[in-house]
């Protein structure tokens, strides 16, 4: 088994040292760096730490984990999980390194385990169908045999009328999913979203499945301005998605609310919301 072993590579010598649990090494053999490199070429992991440097400054430091050659993906992450608990166990890494190395870890560990929607190279998702849902099967026995057993409806009632919301009256529960936002080039380990801008990649998690796919509505001052059509998505599934042009059209500052509604949900059903957001066009 080769899943046992990684190696870390750092900015600062005295992170490598604690994140491998031995003393600090001397200055890197140039052919020892080379070999280590070789064995980054099928799985690597990198990430940058914040630190205080000993002037009292902010210091920026790299951390670089490699596998080992031949080893498969699923040895690949117990690799990762590893990593994390000789991190966690280390006493002698300073516990804001520390912190920061096990939630970038944690947080590769989730992305492969749970792979972005593959769409082919150059798909447009604003284009993409949902699946027709089914029509339900006719019943085997016409409803009219069954019309003389109901009683007389009755001509008044004192039950107040129900309140309506939306066309269709009804509102269903909102999609549980999840939207982050990354940089373009850094969709691997997206944050809390500030803002929405032209260039921001969305990140959006299926935390259920939805088999038949999720329509998002962009929506700004009460009005929706541009609608997209997701395809079927598995629980834990993610999307990269854009802000769709239509969004920014005729403003410069504003705020953007995004709403989802299950392809499934009944016709006329309200979208719920999944969040507002400042938008910078």
């Amino acid at each position: 088994m080769m899943w046992g072993k990684f190696s870390f590579v750092m900015g600062a010598t005295l992170l490598a040292a604690a994140a491998t649990g031995v003393a600090a090494p001397a200055p890197p053999d140039p052919s020892a760096a080379k070999s280590l490199v070789q064995s980054c070429d099928a799985h690597k992991f990198e990430t940058a730490i914040q630190l205080i440097g000993p002037d009292g400054k902010p210091k920026q430091s790299k951390v670089k984990m490699c596998g080992t050659i031949g080893q498969s993906d699923a040895d690949w992450i117990r690799t990762l999980e590893d990593a994390v608990g000789k991190t966690q166990e280390n006493t002698e890494m300073p516990r804001a390194a520390k912190e920061q190395i096990i939630a970038a870890v944690t947080l590769e560990i989730d992305r492969l385990r749970h792979p972005a929607l593959q769409l082919p190279p150059g798909t447009d998702i604003a284009t993409l169908s949902r699946p027709k849902p089914s029509l339900p099967a006719a019943p085997a026995t016409p409803l009219s045999r069954d019309f003389g057993m109901l009683p007389e409806l009755p001509t008044a009632s004192s039950v107040p009328p129900p309140n309506l919301i939306g066309p269709g009256g009804t509102v269903a529960a909102a999609p549980r999913l999840t939207l982050r936002c990354a940089l373009s080039g850094d969709e691997a380990r997206p944050s809390e979203c500030d803002g929405i801008d032209r260039d921001t990649v969305m990140v959006l998690r299926a935390d259920d499945a939805y088999p038949r796919g999720v329509e998002l509505r962009f929506v700004r001052h009460g009005n929706s301005l541009a609608e997209l059509d997701l395809p079927a998505l598995k629980q834990g599934q993610t999307a990269s998605l854009r802000l769709p042009p239509a969004v920014c059209r005729g403003v410069v500052r504003s705020k953007v609310e995004i709403q989802a509604l299950a392809a499934n949900a009944p016709s006329g059903t309200g979208a719920g919301p999944i969040g507002e957001y400042d938008l910078r066009c």
